[in-house]
């Protein structure tokens, strides 16, 4: 019996070292997904894991020409998947988006509601548009897309059916950040909406759930040069490296672990669970 269990493990091992911690494999084979902003940073992390375990991406962001680059480098080992450019605050476009995916794919089964940023300032240098640039494209985004979804997943063919909605907030929205109160409200509103969705939408078999990211190497969260609108100091930097625990070398966590917990979320091994909300941080909020 020990010599049995032993060699389990060692098998398990070797599994675990050819392929990271993907040891289940085509949970997504049959779906289609639609990820916002995943033209880069996290958004692009989760389309990457998706389209490994067969499903079929809509990779969005703004720019067309980096979406056409991800599309590049996500599918050159295979796979299947189309751009949509869109601006999520502009629900015109937001439709189209739908409607090209249902034309490619025949049928929508996950929305990850990946798309956002942040504008820092301190409360008293913070400007109105500032304000509102980031409700509009964090927090109204969100919605645009949730409700555009809807008439897709509430058809009457599909109530036997479980859908999925992943919306990501912060742990800025859970805790608060130095600077960040347009984004810290944005992100602990979006925790707000999806327990409100997840209520609402649960009879029709509608998963809502939040992803809440720590620090993730993204251009959020990278060296901030002069001139640059997004990043952040060294320091700063510095200091909320030294807040997660499981950080080796200096480093944040990556998008890929954040892809790892969306997966999840997106294949019916979460069938059972709405409304909840998962920090992925690395053990910085504890």
């Amino acid at each position: 019996m020990a010599s049995s269990v032993q060699k389990n493990k060692t098998s398990l091992n070797a599994e675990e070292s050819q392929s990271g911690i993907n040891l289940m494999h085509g949970l997504l084979v049959g779906k289609t997904a639609i990820i916002t902003g995943s033209s880069r940073g996290i958004g692009k992390g989760c389309a990457q894991v998706f389209i490994e375990q067969g499903a079929k991406i809509v990779i969005n962001g703004r720019d067309e020409g980096v979406c056409r680059e991800t599309y590049q480098d996500i599918t050159k080992n295979g796979g299947d998947a189309i751009i949509c450019p869109a601006d999520i605050t502009k629900k015109d476009e937001v439709n189209k988006m739908i409607t090209n995916t249902i034309d490619a794919f025949g049928h929508i089964d996950i929305v990850v509601n990946n798309a956002g940023t942040s504008r820092d300032a301190l409360i008293h240098k913070m400007s109105d548009s500032l304000f509102k640039f980031i409700f509009d494209l964090n927090l109204k985004g969100t919605h645009n897309v949730t409700q555009a979804i809807l008439p897709e997943f509430r058809k009457e063919s599909r109530k036997d059916e479980f859908k999925k909605i992943i919306n990501f907030s912060s742990v800025a929205g859970i805790s608060g950040n130095l600077g960040q109160t347009n984004y810290a409200m944005a992100k602990s509103g979006i925790i707000a909406y999806s327990k409100a969705c997840a209520r609402e939408l649960s009879l029709d078999r509608i998963n809502v759930n939040v992803i809440a990211p720590g620090f993730i190497e993204t251009r959020m969260t990278a060296a901030k040069k002069p001139g640059d609108t997004l990043g952040m100091p060294q320091s700063v930097r510095n200091l909320a490296i030294s807040s997660i625990p499981f950080s080796r070398g200096g480093g944040g966590g990556l998008p890929l672990h954040v892809g790892n917990v969306a997966l999840f979320l997106a294949s019916n091994l979460s069938d059972w669970l709405t409304g909840q909300t998962f920090t992925v941080d690395g053990g910085s909020y504890i």
